[in-house]
């Protein structure tokens, strides 16, 4: 998971782009695929027009869950920081060979 957010860590800041939210985005979203998904997740970023967009597949077609808020909750919050980080996100099924979650969000300069 590191390499791939050092990735984009030094994707963002060779841009002058703060690399803080994003990297957080995509670490979230990829240790659900780990934890939750089946298979080798993979990871695709693109950097356009002063927009990211991150999208993690893996071979589940299970979709993420939102725990019900719960301040005492100490874990199951990585979804409610993807929605509070991004401009959007969401869930794309992929036929019966697993899933895509994504998250796009404006990059700042």
């Amino acid at each position: 998971m590191g390499v791939v957010r050092r990735l984009l860590r030094d994707m963002l800041t060779a841009t002058g782009a703060d690399p803080d939210g994003p990297c957080l985005t995509l670490s979230e979203l990829l240790a659900n695929a780990l934890l939750h998904g089946a298979g080798a997740p993979r990871v695709a970023l693109e950097l356009r027009c002063g927009r990211l967009y991150i999208a993690v597949t893996d071979g589940s077609t299970a979709p993420p869950a939102r725990p019900e808020p719960d301040v005492a909750r100490t874990c199951g919050r990585g979804l409610d920081l993807v929605a509070a980080l991004a401009d959007d996100w969401g869930v794309e099924l992929i036929g019966v060979c697993g899933k895509a979650v994504w998250a796009v969000a404006a990059v700042d300069r």
